[in-house]
């Protein structure tokens, strides 16, 4: 495949008179609305190595979630307290003996007090139960993560130098519709689909660039060696 650098694209819009004001290595034969396109074939092409920004530097917000931790904790089930108890007198019966006329006694049974009434209090103390609890730790959070730019490495083709040529090509004012069926055709018949239609629209461009890439042909614009290439008149 030529390495070439397209430089501009020439319309022939006046007669032969006219052409000897044309750019230097235009065809001197060249005819009313024939098309040229000025090309330049460098003398070398410089591979440079560079390292560039593949993806920028960014950042994004982590949401952090809070932490927990689970514990054992005593929890108060019954308050402690104080109740006062009453214990009733304690009594017994015991015999006695009475007088009921001089010189004459009877025995009767009596109650006598052994232990009198007493009130005494108790403590009652007060109930804990064991229970497993969550304690936070560490409230939930936003955190800022930042991610640095990545590079990657290119090779950059350079043209050094090189060589200018006006090479005749098909362009709108040279190639009816017809003439652009006609390549359209051969180009599917190339084995690179695509819809005849008569316009040179993108699909069309871009299966004439896989054809001159495949065939070693100039790139990028419609030569007339490409259409001959193709088997299809020029004019």
């Amino acid at each position: 495949m030529k390495r070439i650098i397209l430089s501009s694209i020439l319309t022939v819009i006046m007669a032969a008179p006219a052409l000897a004001q044309a750019p230097d290595g235009l065809p001197m034969n060249a005819a009313e609305g024939d098309c040229f396109a000025r090309i330049v074939t460098p003398d070398a092409v410089e591979t440079v190595t560079e390292r560039v920004i593949d993806t920028k530097a960014s950042f994004e917000i982590r949401e952090i979630p809070a932490q927990y931790e689970t514990v054992q904790e005593q929890v108060l089930v019954r308050e402690g307290t104080t109740v006062y108890k009453s214990v009733p007198a304690v009594y017994k019966t015991v015999p006695e003996k009475i007088e009921i006329e001089p010189g004459l006694t009877k025995t009767v049974m009596k109650q006598v007090l052994v232990e009198p009434a007493k009130i005494f209090e108790e403590q009652i103390e007060p109930q804990y139960q064991t229970v497993k609890v969550q304690r936070l730790v560490a409230p939930a959070r936003q955190e800022r993560i930042e991610i640095p730019a990545t590079y990657k490495i290119v090779d950059r083709r350079i043209a050094k130098g090189g060589t200018e040529e006006w090479v005749p090509i098909l362009c709108e004012s040279n190639a009816s519709p017809q003439k652009i069926s006609e390549i359209q055709t051969a180009l599917n018949a190339a084995g690179h689909s695509l819809i005849v239609d008569g316009k040179f629209g993108p699909q069309t461009f871009a299966a004439m660039k896989a054809y001159q890439l495949e065939q070693g042909l100039l790139v990028g614009v419609l030569t007339l060696s490409t259409v001959k290439h193709l088997g299809v008149t020029p004019s």
